[in-house]
């Protein structure tokens, strides 16, 4: 069996940030911290399913804490007038009795996000579309917004198969060893007539070098090219 570390947690510390921002004072509030965040972004999904969130951003203390999420369906998320975002602090309040503060910020690139481009996936296969056909129009997609790389992997009963098997489909350059490389992964399951399919989606966005180079990520080329 293969012994793959997480792209996303081998490179926490080095040159991603914890997704998670608390300081617990002792190492039973730690644990209730740990399990309160499981739940929160358990709830979170549940609420809002698929809903383009790519990242969930949880900051608390013992009585209150703000959640930022990142999507790129903010209209989804907050409803009219901002009725689902009310709705859901209302809600996170009753279950934790806490104060949290629940922020939006629109993901303007969301074609460079391996959740939500999981999730398209996953959906596109759920909706009975070829997933060969699925999975290269997400890499083509993908790399015309400035990748350097992308990896999907779908694995399960594919188009309804008698025996499970695995493809992967690849363009570019997914360092995953190189820690300097800005790699985000996300893995998600669709629920098919024929079983449970696997999809794992890696998207290399570039190299992260000192402040002092010059040189930029693909992602961050490819933001200065739109805001032009």
């Amino acid at each position: 069996m293969g012994q793959k570390s997480h792209p996303i947690g081998m490179r926490v510390g080095i040159m991603k940030s914890w997704p998670c921002e608390w300081f617990a004072k002792t190492k039973d509030q730690s644990a209730d911290f740990f399990v309160e965040d499981i739940q929160i972004r358990r709830l979170i999904e549940k609420t809002f399913p698929r809903s383009g969130i790519a990242k969930v951003i949880i900051r608390k203390t013992e009585t209150s804490g703000e959640i930022i999420i990142f999507s790129a369906k903010i209209g989804v998320i907050a409803g009219k007038d901002g009725t689902k975002v009310k709705s859901f602090e209302t809600l996170l309040k009753k279950k934790f009795h806490k104060d949290f503060t629940l922020t939006l910020k629109e993901v303007k690139l969301p074609e460079l996000s391996a959740k939500i481009m999981a999730e398209h996936v996953a959906a596109q296969i759920e909706n009975r579309m070829p997933y060969r056909r699925v999975c290269k129009q997400t890499v083509e997609k993908v790399m015309e917004k400035g990748a350097e790389g992308i990896k999907i992997q779908v694995a399960g009963r594919l188009g309804g198969a008698d025996i499970a098997r695995t493809e992967k489909f690849a363009e570019g350059r997914v360092s995953l060893q190189t820690f300097r490389k800005d790699i985000d992964y996300h893995y998600t399951t669709a629920i098919t007539k024929y079983g449970v399919i696997g999809v794992k989606v890696w998207i290399g966005k570039g190299t992260i070098y000192n402040n002092n180079n010059k040189k930029k990520s693909a992602s961050s080329i490819a933001m200065d090219k739109l805001s032009k």
